[in-house]
């Protein structure tokens, strides 16, 4: 089951390419968190929806699902719950994956959700689990947050898109859906795929509740062609090794791939917070992390 693009050697020309273009990873970049967001407000429940608006003074769950991004670099002990990596060679990571002590993008989910959860929490520790939530669930259904520590994720998968070396996680950030960028901001987004998908709404988001689930789903797609095979015919001069190429028919595979996991993202926000204020209580398995203090 070993990927077989992780281990391409590198020349020295594509590795100063890496360096150049290899950059923490954000998930879907602010466009795709945002249409996440949407998504989730269109399933709030009534309650659910005034308790979001309460908490975050107005704003939206589109408007606050880049903040954990924004906050990063001044709270580098959040670093690590963007990503959550699993082995080379098996869809399921180890024991030591899923509860490294620093902590991942699963543990984060369970230890914000039970912040949120508890009313006897300030306001601010609950906001700010609000978003943090909000944007660690959008990361955890980009497939690639979900990846390989040997290639960081697809950083440093080097691939050819439109005749641009640049790397697979950054493609799957923000190359993907560039061509609905160009024409829909990200509400009208959500508001297409829901209508594309409208007949699929019902069985996108099972497992609701089951953050391992979301994270064995997403690892599926990298061991089923989400990584393209190494290619020597790419005609760009300054490659003399194989790279992999992102070219319309590896799109028109993997875009509605992409379109399906912004939905099932939000849909999966929607009915974790709907789950919160209904019962008060986190609806995942106990978390094995705290949440780091406040810089």
């Amino acid at each position: 089951m070993k990927n077989p693009s992780l281990f391409l050697p590198l020349s020295a020309l594509v590795g100063c390419l890496l360096v150049a273009l290899s950059t923490p990873a954000q998930a879907w970049g602010r466009y795709g968190h945002a249409v996440t967001g949407y998504v989730a407000e269109a399933h709030l429940s009534p309650a659910s929806r005034d308790a979001v608006a309460a908490l975050l003074d107005g704003q939206s769950l589109a408007e606050v699902a880049s903040w954990a991004d924004q906050v990063r670099p001044d709270w580098p002990e959040t670093a690590p719950f963007h990503f959550i990596n699993g082995p080379t060679d098996a869809l399921e990571p180890t024991d030591a994956h899923w509860h490294l002590e620093r902590g991942n993008a699963h543990s984060a989910i369970l230890a914000y959700a039970e912040v949120l959860a508890n009313s006897d929490n300030a306001a601010d520790d609950r906001r700010e689990a609000l978003k943090f939530l909000v944007h660690f669930i959008g990361d955890l259904h980009q497939p690639l947050h979900a990846g390989f520590a040997e290639d960081r994720g697809g950083n440093n998968a080097v691939i050819l898109h439109q005749g641009e070396l640049s790397n697979l996680h950054r493609y799957w950030d923000v190359g993907i859906l560039d061509s609905h960028a160009s024409r829909l901001d990200a509400r009208q987004l959500a508001t297409v795929l829901q209508d594309r998908y409208r007949h699929e709404l019902e069985t996108l988001g099972e497992p609701e509740l089951n953050s391992r689930e979301w994270v064995r789903e997403a690892r599926g797609y990298l061991f089923s062609g989400l990584y393209p095979l190494p290619r020597n015919d790419h005609g760009h001069e300054d490659l003399d090794q194989p790279v992999l190429i992102i070219d319309e028919a590896y799109e028109s595979v993997w875009l509605p791939v992409a379109e399906r996991q912004l939905l099932r993202a939000g849909l999966r926000l929607a009915a974790t917070l709907n789950a919160i204020v209904e019962t008060g209580e986190s609806p995942f398995e106990p978390a094995p992390i705290a949440p780091p203090a406040r810089p």
